[in-house]
């Protein structure tokens, strides 16, 4: 995918990034301070409850399809006020996705916008690349197909064993990624290229050199 070119889009929890990768190489980033955090956010106000809690149901509840759910299904969300006997309130699945989905789209559209505006998107092809611990919400992949127009796959960990199954998941990517870099940062290495300078000192080959051999000739 690297050496054909594509795009990763890593959705963390503040922020979502974009990285574009040509011939192998990492030619272009961007990022949006926009990430799963705000949707845990935008469900703590929505369902007047705490953010644990607003986390909880994200995680356990969470989806960006609108039919992923019957009507008539519900999860009991804790009151905001806490204590010890809370007052749960009972709320259909359907109204999680409708505060979901918005923010996700958002999301998404934002990162297809800063791609267009790169001048990258040819490079890209229809190679896209989702990773990142708020993509594991259920239907954002079918989602950042229909709005980027890309085919996507979801990326995971790879390169070192012995991983627990807790940590094989898109969230660990970045982390996995920085533990694997310094086994391939070598094999990634380019040499500077470094152009004769225009001046130089007397001596190293550069134009004071010449000029100083022009004025020993002419006097």
């Amino acid at each position: 995918e690297s050496e054909m070119g594509s795009a990763c889009i890593d959705m963390g929890g503040g922020t979502t990034t974009l990285s574009v990768f040509m011939n192998g190489r990492f030619i272009y980033c961007d990022a949006i301070a926009v990430g799963g955090h705000h949707v845990t956010m935008d469900l703590a106000r929505g369902l007047s409850t705490r953010l644990e809690d607003a986390e909880r149901l994200k995680v356990l509840h969470g989806s960006v399809l609108a039919g992923d759910v019957r009507g008539d299904d519900t999860v009991s969300v804790p009151s905001i006020e806490g204590g010890e006997q809370e007052n749960t309130a009972q709320v259909a699945k359907s109204h999680l996705t409708r505060i979901i989905r918005p923010r996700i789209e958002e999301t998404l559209e934002l990162i297809r916008d800063r791609l267009a505006r790169s001048g990258f998107a040819d490079a890209v092809g229809k190679r896209v690349v989702l990773t990142g611990g708020a993509c594991q919400l259920n239907g954002v992949g079918e989602a950042a197909k229909r709005i980027l127009s890309k085919n996507v796959r979801i990326g995971r960990p790879m390169g070192i064993r012995g991983m627990p199954e807790a940590a094989k998941g898109p969230a660990f990517s970045t982390a996995v990624g920085l533990l694997v870099y310094p086994q391939i940062s070598q094999i990634e290495f380019t040499p500077p290229r470094f152009e004769e300078p225009a001046f130089l000192m007397t001596g190293t080959g550069g134009r004071l050199q010449r000029l100083g051999q022009w004025l020993r000739q002419s006097l």
